[in-house]
């Protein structure tokens, strides 16, 4: 059962993913009085989407799922409380901090933003209309529905290489699309070159996703001459990067490009808002990192209420 309770509380972490529920277990552990606001049902953020979680010490098997449930245990355990509902704003007010959440104000001393960053979109005809009848974001929700079929998986960083990873595993043919050869950890690159039914497809970007009805392929242009050819796929699996969800923060949160941006402590520009995770500048992008970010922003969120 999911809380749901407005007052005051000493520190508020914005998002329910690995880095605020870390955060938001460690600054409990330390004796504050904490909640943690989350708009969207499934907690874990991105990393619920992964199959099997690789670079996280000790994780061996664990997938995505697993690790979110056991933080969200974890925290529960620990007296966080929980609210689902999706922040509209932050404000400084009265020496303390306002957010904002369906219709309820919350106020802390102190703020962990780590409401992470959304996937981007390609932008191109029929994406959105073709969402959910083979244009996905998730191989391991929907990678078995195309088990036989070819797939397209767009893009050439380590979120791509993984998704890919999972596919092959399904499908006859996956098609990975990039405009330049694969920048992914150089294990993922590989794996996929010794599977036999993986095909790279470089300096390409997708034009347009083909199909009326449910996707049939994409229309691929060349980098350079801007030539244009038709893959056919069942499927299309866009990960060309992503977006920090900062919409929220006020303008005394210093940001570039939407990246908030934080000292060496985790602190942002407004005193007692801290920021951790794919929604800070220089997030290295690994779970791992996630975790050791979030218990240092918790911590110096304990220091600040402190007066350190």
């Amino acid at each position: 059962m999911v809380q749901r309770r407005h007052g005051r509380y000493d520190v508020l972490v914005i998002g329910g993913g690995v880095t605020g529920l870390t955060a938001a277990q460690h600054a409990a552990r330390r004796g504050l009085s904490t909640a943690l606001l989350e708009g969207e049902p499934l907690f874990g953020g991105q990393i619920a989407t992964v199959e099997q979680i690789d670079g996280y010490p000790a994780a061996g098997a664990l997938s995505g799922v697993d690790l979110a449930v056991g933080l969200v245990e974890q925290c529960r355990s620990l007296g966080v409380v929980i609210i689902e509902a999706a922040v509209e704003t932050l404000s400084a007010e009265g020496g303390g901090h306002v957010v904002a959440a369906a219709g309820e104000r919350h106020r802390a001393r102190a703020v962990v933003v780590a409401s992470g960053a959304r996937l981007k979109q390609l932008g191109v005809p029929a994406e959105s209309e073709l969402r959910g009848r083979g244009g996905s974001q998730c191989a391991w929700c929907d990678g078995h529905l195309f088990r036989g079929e070819d797939v397209a998986v767009i893009g050439g960083g380590d979120a791509a290489a993984q998704e890919a990873l999972v596919l092959a595993g399904f499908c006859r043919t996956v098609h990975i699309v990039a405009r330049s050869p694969l920048r992914a950890k150089q294990d993922y690159v590989a794996r996929l070159s010794r599977l036999g039914n993986v095909e790279f497809v470089w300096g390409c970007e997708v034009d347009a996703i083909l199909g009326s009805e449910a996707v049939e392929g994409v229309r691929l242009r060349r980098v350079g001459d801007g030539s244009l050819s038709d893959l056919a796929c069942k499927a299309v699996f866009p990960f060309i990067g992503s977006t920090p969800n900062s919409e929220f923060l006020p303008p005394e949160v210093a940001c570039e490009d939407r990246y908030v941006l934080t000292d060496a402590e985790f602190a942002t520009s407004l005193p007692g808002v801290f920021a951790a995770g794919a929604v800070r500048r220089g997030y290295g992008g690994h779970v791992a990192e996630a975790v050791g970010e979030a218990v240092s922003a918790a911590g110096a969120a304990a220091r600040y209420l402190r007066g350190e």
